[in-house]
């Protein structure tokens, strides 16, 4: 190891995260960094041809820099660069552009309430380049309408269902009234000239663009398939093997990661036959339905639901000093999801704020169809989105500010499986915290973890076994689920591949971890110096994060 090499190191991940920020725009918006946010990323052929001599150019510097000797900053630091690289050129190698184009639980349905979730529009420059980036949707939803047809032509699409889901996504934006669109969230609080502004660039620009992608999706419908899984489409199974390395970061086959489903489902099932027994019940499925019949179990009004769920983002906030040593400097917000959107979405999640406190976390409750969603499931969702999940994890993240950015802002770079395996991780731990109040929302938590069993299930039934929807809704109604919520869970897996497998791997690692220290230390083991310690080191793929727990702090 030589000065030649730290410096390389250092120079290699800070070109990369600038790069990386360019060719991803709206991450450098949700991150406060303002410089991109006339922009969006680019879809078209010239974008994805940027995007691969940045990876490959990103590998080839990689593997000329030893290793050996680097400290903990640069070395954790060049993990994460390899292993985005390598996720990004394995999607760009088979082209998984083909199927995200025509996705509706991210990018063009998505896109107006994802940047009225993080975009800044209170002062005149900060509202022209948003007025930018509004007029450039048009051009980045023309180049998705190129994908599409590219796949389309080549027999690579997606399902039928999801393109409906689409289309129909679409179509609620395009039937309300402008004055109603997201977009104009983000000028909320400016002047009557400003938010016309806004309206007329959406009448002139955004509208007609997706018009436009609209009628390609119904073209695109008729050649869109009927089987369900990427193992239906040629090169499927590669192209499933690498989506399960991208978002578990450990190189599963999935026959494996559906027999760890298998053997967690049945482990919690059984634990919530215990409960029900505790409750007087052959079963949890007739608790649950004594807890309903009594009329307590389904809130009354979209109030009630956002207040309840106020409330145990704040007690879970007073109780995490007795768990955590460090904790983020503010809590987050509780908004309820915009409606156009609410019947496509989860029933919760989290978006980051930035940095410099200046835009707070946000918890997003879903308040639609209230009679498909149970009080009793509701705490489980916001100790995973809120406190001490989500928001601990990737606020925490951010606030070291004495790092290099690209340990502090990667997220998802680092593959995902830390970041959803700590928040499901995080369930469990707030039992143990004293968060659930009685032995239904127990239930409750138990339930979500066999949901997530139940992911590792279906996620490999649809993509490697070849199941079909009815059988992969069921399978997620065992849990406990209800219809609703298990329909848009398993759309959502036919059209994201691999993404809910990372949830259950990632806290299965947790737990080993959590418990290997615990037999070295015995009785000095200190469950605040562990989870100080395991978030101290940010999203990092898995096998970083275990080879660092061994290093001393």
């Amino acid at each position: 190891m030589t000065e030649d090499d730290r410096a390389a190191a250092r120079r290699l991940a800070e070109r990369f995260w600038e790069g990386y920020l360019e060719l991803e725009p709206t991450v450098a918006t949700a991150i406060g960094d303002e410089r991109y946010d006339d922009r969006l990323p680019d879809p078209s052929e010239a974008g994805r041809s940027a995007k691969q001599v940045f990876y490959r150019g990103a590998m080839a510097e990689l593997g000329r820099i030893e290793r050996a000797g680097l400290d903990a900053e640069l070395r954790i630091a060049l993990d994460t660069i390899e292993a985005a690289s390598g996720r990004e050129l394995d999607a760009l190698r088979l082209r998984l552009d083909r199927l995200s184009a025509a996705s509706h639980v991210f990018g063009a349905g998505t896109l107006l309430a994802d940047l009225g979730s993080i975009q800044r529009a209170d002062t005149p420059e900060r509202t022209e380049r948003y007025l930018r980036r509004l007029e450039a949707s048009a051009g980045y939803l023309d180049a998705l309408r190129e994908v599409c047809g590219e796949g389309a032509r080549g027999g690579v699409t997606q399902p039928r269902l999801v393109v409906d889901r689409l289309i129909a996504q679409i179509g609620r934006q395009l039937d309300a009234p402008v004055e109603d669109s997201a977009a104009l969230a983000v000028v909320q609080g400016g002047s009557p000239e400003t938010k016309e502004r806004t309206a007329d660039v959406l009448r002139r620009h955004v509208w007609p663009a997706y018009g436009r992608l609209l009628e390609t999706l119904r073209s695109y419908r008729e050649a869109a398939r009927d089987s369900l899984g990427l193992g239906g489409l040629a090169g499927g199974d590669e192209m499933y093997a690498a989506e399960i390395l991208a978002y578990t970061t450990l190189p599963l086959p999935a026959q494996e990661v559906h027999d760890i489903g298998q053997a967690e489902l049945a482990k919690i099932q059984e634990e919530r036959r215990e409960i029900a027994a505790r409750l007087g019940h052959p079963d949890a499925e007739s608790a649950i339905a004594a807890l309903t019949a009594g009329g307590g179990n389904v809130a009354s009004s979209r109030e009630e639901m956002l207040k309840l769920v106020e409330d145990q983002v704040r007690r879970s906030w007073e109780a995490a000093p007795g768990w955590f040593g460090r904790l983020p400097g503010a809590n987050c917000e509780v908004k309820p999801v915009e409606e156009f959107r609410e019947t496509d979405m989860p029933g919760a999640f989290y978006v980051t704020g930035t940095p410099d406190g200046s835009r707070l976390g946000v918890y997003y409750v879903n308040t639609g169809g209230l009679d498909q969603r149970p009080l009793y499931a509701t705490a489980t969702t916001s100790f995973h989105e809120a406190n001490p999940g989500h928001h601990f994890q990737l606020t925490l993240e951010q606030e070291f500010t004495d790092r290099l950015p690209i340990r502090r802002f990667s997220g998802m770079l680092g593959g995902g499986s830390f970041i959803e395996g700590w928040a499901l991780y995080c369930e469990r731990l707030a039992d143990e915290m004293g968060m659930f109040l009685d032995e239904h929302e127990r239930l409750g938590m138990l339930e979500a973890d066999a949901f997530r069993a139940a992911r590792l299930i279906v996620d490999t039934g649809i993509h490697a076994l070849g199941w079909d929807r009815e059988r992969a809704v069921r399978q997620m109604q065992a849990t406990g689920a209800p219809r609703q919520e298990s329909e848009i869970e398993v759309d959502r897996y036919i059209a994201w591949p691999g993404q809910a497998c990372s949830y259950k791997i990632g806290e299965l690692e947790i737990l080993r971890w959590r418990e290997a220290e615990r037999s070295r230390l015995g009785a000095a083991f200190d469950i605040r110096s562990f989870h100080d310690r395991l978030l101290s080191l940010g999203s990092l793929p898995l096998p970083t994060l275990e080879r660092e727990l061994t290093v001393p702090d």
